[in-house]
């Protein structure tokens, strides 16, 4: 089956729900003018991307104002849309992508793999998510996700395509560390890893605006870096080579028979050196302790 898949590497203006639905409503109209079928936009696109406490006073609910809104928009288009926002429960907070169709709520994806200080502001979520559409059973992922096989393998001869709202960092304005520079390359390389992993079509779509406030440590500033790509069958289709906010298309073809899936097709996911690997263990364990003593400090006022 053919399928036209819209990518909307948006730069939401955080906190400003208003701006932010104004603008991804009218970016999904003009996308959907242009023959898309479905629509991807980036990580936590409302609120937008960034780190601050008023990433839990402008959580939702799934009966919350986004995806009512979306949902009416879906309807009206005869469209599918997906992106991630930040979902509040009776008990937790989560980073959750959602696909809504014509018909409504299709299915949710809590992102599993929290990176580092996100677990701040939200919990991990535990399970993988295919979402069945007419369009054929889809895989859900979120940014940091993608470092990791252990979600890809779940996915593996289940899928027909696979769809990663991010918002994935350029490097920190104060820091030229190779580890920083290794993952900016990540974000670059790793969609086209998993479409080949998985040989299924994979949408990344990447938020690219510049997050508030200022990083500790004299890290500087952080931007999200935009390089939002279409890849099908480990081939790039349609891509954004900067931080321009722009809509990519392509029209990407899902087998009939779902490929087999070699088993080492997830072997050394992702390498680096053994000094980077020190330094990424470090600076994910110290970052995780604090990380998770200020999520289960804060997150209890913010429920109440």
């Amino acid at each position: 089956m053919k399928v036209n898949i819209a990518c909307l590497q948006m730069a939401s203006q955080p906190y400003n729900w208003d701006y932010n639905i104004e603008k991804s409503t009218a970016m999904i109209s003009e996308a959907v003018k242009n023959g898309a079928n479905i629509c991807l936009l980036p990580e936590v696109f409302i609120p937008g991307y960034t780190h601050s406490d008023d990433n839990f006073r402008q959580a939702e609910s799934l009966d919350g104002p986004t995806i009512s809104t979306f949902k009416d928009l879906a309807e009206r288009l005869k469209v599918h849309i997906a992106g991630s926002f930040i979902e509040k429960t009776e008990k937790h907070f989560y980073n959750t992508m959602f696909v809504i169709g014509p018909e409504g709520l299709l299915g949710t994806y809590r992102k599993n793999f929290v990176y580092a200080t996100e677990q701040k502001y939200w919990k991990r979520g535990k399970d993988a998510s295919i979402v069945d559409t007419k369009y054929g059973a889809i895989g859900l992922g979120i940014c940091a996700d993608m470092h990791y096989p252990q979600l890809w393998k779940q996915y593996a001869g289940k899928v027909d395509l696979v769809l990663i709202s991010s918002a994935w960092p350029d490097k920190p304005s104060g820091s030229n560390h190779s580890l920083a520079v290794r993952e900016v390359q990540l974000c670059r390389d790793l969609p086209v890893q998993i479409s080949k992993a998985l040989k299924v079509p994979t949408a990344y779509c990447n938020a690219c605006h510049p997050c508030l406030g200022k990083l500790p440590l004299g890290l500087g500033t952080m931007v999200c870096q935009g390089h939002s790509k279409i890849v099908d069958k480990e081939t790039v289709v349609a891509a954004i080579d900067s931080r321009e906010e722009k809509i990519i298309h392509a029209l990407v073809e899902t087998s009939e028979d779902r490929p087999e899936v070699a088993p080492d097709a997830f072997k050394n996911w992702v390498k680096y050196t053994f000094r980077a690997q020190i330094q990424k263990f470090f600076v994910e364990k110290l970052s995780y302790i604090y990380a998770k003593l200020y999520y289960w400090r804060h997150k209890k006022r913010f429920l109440d």
